[in-house]
């Protein structure tokens, strides 16, 4: 019986990251173009945008790809879908608006608009990879420049 309390103990504890949830929240903030903070009742649960990697603020477009996402979303209501948290407890979550008119899949149209590539973990979806292609032909957000470099070479060569 004590292995048995001791197992369910241990199993609470390791699927505390684990975290899946559906709600509706206001956004009270957009840290920069994949991160946002959003208010669910009296809570505020930081937010990081699944499959796409923003530009970074000191990085070329970071701050025009940062405005894009407050435009969309800043005092906003929001449909949050979030199955886990990344390794800085924020959760990671496909961003929706809906109205009586349409459905906005916030992430996407991050990708689409060129303002974030697809994370690099992704590369291999082919949906989110003809978003990305969309706003690359169309020399959309960061693909104005012709050769823009990605946030996650241009974090590491910057630690």
């Amino acid at each position: 019986m004590r292995f048995l309390k001791i197992f369910i103990y241990i199993l609470a504890i390791s699927s505390s990251n684990v975290k899946s949830n559906e709600y509706h929240g206001m956004v009270t903030k957009v840290i920069d173009g994949d991160s946002i903070i959003v208010k669910e009742n009296d809570h505020l649960n930081k937010i990081r945008l699944r499959y796409i990697d923003a530009p970074e603020l000191s990085q070329d477009f970071g701050k025009e790809s940062k405005k894009f996402l407050q435009n969309l979303l800043l005092d906003k209501s929001v449909l949050v879908y979030s199955e886990y948290n990344d390794r800085y407890g924020r959760q990671l979550a496909d961003i929706y608006i809906h109205n009586e008119r349409e459905s906005k899949y916030i992430n996407a149209k991050m990708i689409k608009s060129g303002n974030a590539w697809v994370y690099k973990t992704y590369r291999s979806n082919s949906y989110l990879i003809n978003l990305e292609n969309h706003a690359r032909s169309n020399k959309m957000g960061v693909w104005k420049n012709d050769n823009p470099m990605e946030p996650w070479l241009y974090r590491k060569s910057y630690k």
